[in-house]
């Protein structure tokens, strides 16, 4: 959809809510002392305002992403809720980069609303030559507006790129086009218009209706979220740190583990111990593409031998995101079959 540059500024079909956490879009440092926030986010939205669209702003928080808590998210859903049922086309939020796909994931498990919740930032300060935070606010803006995109839930928009907020991932610590969509691909480009490059299934559904939303419901997000630590093990590393935990000290464990998701041989009986008391286990891949398996190896530490010991696999997920989606299972006192129900949805 391309937004007409005579399209009053008060229709309230192109009006787009904006809510800021902070984060390097509204930091400045660019002389060297290093970057800071600053209190430039008004300024950075009204410079990234496409023509034609009215577009209102508020303040969450100011912070640096690796200080987002749970309570965060949970302002954001209710404002950006409030928003869209008061007539916004859409909610644009301003975040970090460092967390941001934490966020994006935990938004669009939760985000039960047709119109779209976009999550941008930027790479480099306000301040610094080239940033990249004016344009990437604009594009964010013009998401939120377009009809191709509602009932996708929640967005990450960065570097002209739209991604699902289930599958963006960080890809880069220090380029603007920082972020991309694993394993499928940008959904849509953004420029003048949104260009849709895939259509997921879940598009076709009101947005309430999409499966991890509908299984999740809408919880009050606590804060903190259940107790789940991720550890990942490789050579030499039998998860000894597990051994003498005091029982219920934990409520799930994140194994970030190799190849298409297996541990060292000497780490199942401390993984059959946690799932025997009730902890559930989920297995995770450091590797960035192709997720964990079900069925290719069955040697002691594979898949097949962890499915067996009553551990679960986390899919397509990285083991934070893993982490996340345990947390909120957690959290909605899903059963055991239904925690189970939420990582089939990630199976690869």
């Amino acid at each position: 959809m391309s937004i007409p540059d005579d399209l009053p500024a008060s229709d309230p079909a192109v009006r787009i809510h904006v809510l800021s956490l902070g984060g390097t879009i509204f930091m400045t440092g660019a002389d060297g002392e290093g970057a800071a926030p600053g209190a430039g986010g008004a300024d950075v939205v009204a410079e990234g305002l496409p023509a034609g669209v009215e577009v209102t702003h508020e303040e969450v928080a100011n912070i640096g992403s690796p200080s987002v808590r749970p309570g965060h998210l949970r302002a954001v859903l209710e404002r950006a809720r409030a928003a869209v049922d008061a007539g916004a086309r859409g909610a644009v939020l301003t975040h970090g980069t460092d967390t941001l796909e934490e966020s994006a994931f935990v938004l669009d498990a939760l985000w039960d609303r047709d119109a779209p919740l976009v999550l941008t930032g930027a790479m480099r300060p306000s301040d610094a030559p080239g940033a990249d935070g004016p344009a990437n606010v604009r594009d964010a803006i013009r998401a939120a507006a377009a009809p191709e995109l509602r009932g996708l839930g929640v967005l990450a928009v960065f570097d002209g790129a739209a991604h699902l907020g289930a599958r963006v991932r960080k890809l880069s610590s220090r380029s603007v086009s920082a972020f991309g969509s694993v394993p499928a691909g940008a959904l849509a480009i953004i420029d003048d218009a949104a260009r849709l490059l895939q259509r997921p299934a879940a598009g076709e559904m009101h947005a309430a209706d999409r499966p991890l939303v509908r299984l999740l419901g809408r919880p009050q997000l606590p804060d903190p979220l259940p107790r789940v630590p991720v550890i990942s093990l490789g050579i030499g590393d039998e998860g000894e740190i597990l051994d003498g935990l005091p029982v219920g000290s934990i409520a799930g464990l994140v194994v970030d583990g190799a190849g298409m998701g297996h541990v060292p041989a000497g780490a199942m009986p401390r993984l059959r111990r946690l799932v025997e008391l009730g902890v559930p286990v989920v297995v995770a891949t450091r590797i960035p593409d192709g997720g964990t398996s079900t069925h290719h190896y069955s040697y002691p530490g594979s898949e097949v031998d962890l499915l067996a010991s009553g551990c679960l696999m986390a899919g397509v997920l990285p083991a934070h995101k893993a982490r996340l989606l345990l947390q909120l299972a957690l959290a909605r006192r899903l059963s055991a079959a239904g925690i189970g129900e939420a990582f089939a949805l990630f199976a690869s």
